[in-house]
């Protein structure tokens, strides 16, 4: 399970660093956030791949920064569930 150290935090930014994650998870955070309502910036990027942990920067307005990314989990976890299921109907009426 990935860890998170927050850099910086203020009424309408987060900047954080998250531990053990790569460019796939990083990627689908950031284009679900950036698609968000009241989001104005997301990007991450990596110091240095070999010695430190991606650090990951998220604007708001009219959101608190913490609030979307809750929301951007949830959303996460909704598009995880339905791929699920259709690898499940899929296989199933292949067998």
């Amino acid at each position: 399970m990935s860890q998170i150290k927050i850099l910086r935090r203020e009424e309408s930014l987060l900047e954080f660093e998250i531990e053990g994650e790569d460019h796939s998870f990083l990627n689908l955070l950031r284009e679900v956030l950036k698609d968000q309502a009241g989001v104005l910036f997301t990007a991450y990027r990596f110091p240095h791949p070999l010695l430190e942990n991606p650090i990951f920067y998220l604007r708001t307005s009219e959101i608190v920064p913490i609030e979307a990314l809750g929301v951007a989990s949830k959303s996460i976890i909704q598009m995880c569930d339905e791929l699920t299921e259709i690898i499940h109907s899929t296989v199933k009426g292949n067998f």
